[in-house]
């Protein structure tokens, strides 16, 4: 986890990184620059807040795009719950 969440606060300051370089030119490129540098603080924060809810005891039993293991083993309820070629169940 560790790994993915300094990956994620790196990208934070590069995002802030370009905010602050667009601020410097002119016009199109300082709009450009700023919706750019914007975007990548927002997705940056929002990995880390989703990757924290995630490993809290709160978010194990939410699907997040940063959990990488269910929790719950064999038993998870994002995985398939029936090995192909097999149907069970009422049809």
């Amino acid at each position: 986890m560790a790994h993915g969440t300094a990956f994620l606060l790196l990208s934070a300051a590069v995002g802030y990184w370009v905010l602050e370089r667009a601020s410097t030119q002119k016009k199109d490129l300082k709009t450009i620059g700023q919706i750019v540098g914007a975007i990548i603080i927002v997705v940056s924060f929002a990995g880390v807040a989703c990757k924290v809810y995630t490993v809290s005891k709160w978010g194990k039993a939410i699907y997040c795009p940063a959990k990488t293991v269910c929790p719950a083993g064999p038993a998870c309820p994002f995985s398939s719950k029936q090995p192909s070629g097999k149907s069970g169940g009422m049809m």
